[in-house]
């Protein structure tokens, strides 16, 4: 995750088309918002509103054109949150830098040409503060500008996808349904109805689209919102696949015991090795916690960390043995600390792909678990959870000691485009 998020920004916008293969933690191609300001001459322009004067930033910002305007802040704030800062450990803004989120915030309100700006801002960079501490205000926030950015560029699901996709209306629905629902889960105030009938409506909004109505009737509900199932149309579609139904699951447990030997030497060495290989290959992470989810690449996209193969060689050579994942385009595999009190944020992977957690150490059971749609699991030492990961999907750790977890990406079974060895289901 050593590329830039901003890079990803513009990219991750297209997450609901089949050719796009970009996910919120990491990015694996440039985008148009990394580019000059004129990276493009077609952006749409934000529908014909009135809109207030706009406030000098520390960004560029244009007048007429959204999709730039979200660009700019995220790069912006991008830089601040991962800056170095004296007595800071972790990656997060300031107080004197949430000022200017604020202020953001404020604008976007003002000026619907700042609407997805301060939406993505928000959800990205002000969901936390430094401490771990929600940020409720910047969260609701964050929902009413992407679901205000959805009319301001006027993201009609009657439009055609051309359209659609072009002005990444896909991110603007989704991102608003996501967080809607979300606030309702978790609010316990006199909100909760109108939070849920707010995703609800989105729902039924985004299943008008031409291109999604094939599949829009297992959209039930605001969780069922996936990529997979307009990848595969007609095939299996589930948040969360049985262990045994993949050979993955059951491979990954039996060699349980061989990935927890290696890594238990590794976190035995002196002078926090685990934290060196971090160092060595550094991720960018904004879905956690600040400092709460630590990546450590085993291999990403076909591009093995051979300094940790050589600590842990055993378990290099075992997934090399497996076609799912290095037959596989967008396979990835690493190992991930969650530290006590961790939560990560509601989002979205990107698809075709499927993903699988094996807890290879979880001293306390029963105290850190994964949400996908709305099916809860526990991460229980020694077992596979195999899942969709383009649902929306979140994770909490409630304990007081880290938990270790290989997350692996691997290739859906119903993919024809890669020779994985796998059998696409029937059911």
């Amino acid at each position: 995750m050593k590329e830039s998020l901003s890079a990803c920004v513009y990219a991750c916008m297209r997450c609901m088309h089949v050719r796009t293969n970009i996910n919120m933690f990491s990015c694996d191609r440039a985008s148009p918002a990394s580019r000059s300001p004129h990276f493009r001459q077609d952006l749409v322009k934000v529908s014909s509103v009135t809109t207030n004067a706009l406030a000098k930033f520390n960004f560029e910002v244009s007048a007429e054109y959204d999709l730039f305007n979200q660009g700019t802040a995220v790069r912006y704030f991008e830089d601040l949150f991962y800056e170095p800062q004296e007595g800071r450990k972790k990656p997060s803004l300031n107080a004197t830098q949430l000022e200017e989120v604020e202020v953001l915030r404020h604008q976007a309100y003002a000026n619907p040409v700042l609407a997805l700006a301060g939406a993505q801002v928000l959800y990205m960079f002000g969901w936390f503060r430094s401490t771990g501490e929600l940020i409720w205000e910047n969260i609701l926030s964050s929902a009413e500008l992407f679901e205000r950015s959805i009319y301001v560029s006027d993201c009609k699901p009657e439009h055609s996808y051309e359209v659609w996709h072009d002005n990444a209306c896909d991110i603007r629905w989704t991102h608003a349904i996501l967080l809607y629902h979300w606030l309702a889960q978790t609010d316990t105030t006199s909100q909760q109805q109108a939070y849920q009938k707010k995703a609800q409506e989105l729902l039924e909004g985004i299943k008008r689209v031409q291109k999604y109505e094939p599949v829009s009737s297992g959209w039930t509900s605001p969780g069922h919102v996936n990529f997979n199932s307009i990848i595969f149309a007609g095939k299996p579609s589930r948040p969360i696949w049985a262990t045994a139904e993949l050979p993955i699951g059951k491979w990954l447990e039996e060699h349980h015991h061989i990935f927890k030997a290696e890594l238990q030497a590794i976190l035995n060495e002196p002078g926090d090795v685990y934290g060196q290989l971090m160092k060595i290959d550094p991720s960018r992470e904004h879905l956690a916690t600040p400092g709460g989810w630590d990546t450590l690449r085993i291999v990403r996209y076909h591009n093995w960390f051979e300094v940790f193969c050589q600590l842990a060689p055993m378990t290099c050579e075992l997934i090399k043995t497996r076609p799912e994942i290095n037959e596989c385009k967008f396979m990835n595999v690493n190992y991930v600390r969650l530290n006590p009190g961790t939560h990560l944020k509601p989002h979205y992977g990107n698809g075709p792909r499927l993903s699988a957690h094996l807890s290879v150490i979880a001293p306390e059971p029963m105290k850190a678990g994964l949400t996908v749609a709305d099916q809860k699991r526990l991460w229980v030492e020694g077992e596979a959870i195999l899942f969709d990961d383009t649902y929306p999907h979140m994770v909490s750790h409630w304990g007081t000691q880290p938990r270790y977890v290989i997350l692996v990406w691997f290739c859906h079974p119903c993919d024809g485009g890669n020779a994985h060895n796998q059998t696409c289901p029937t059911v």
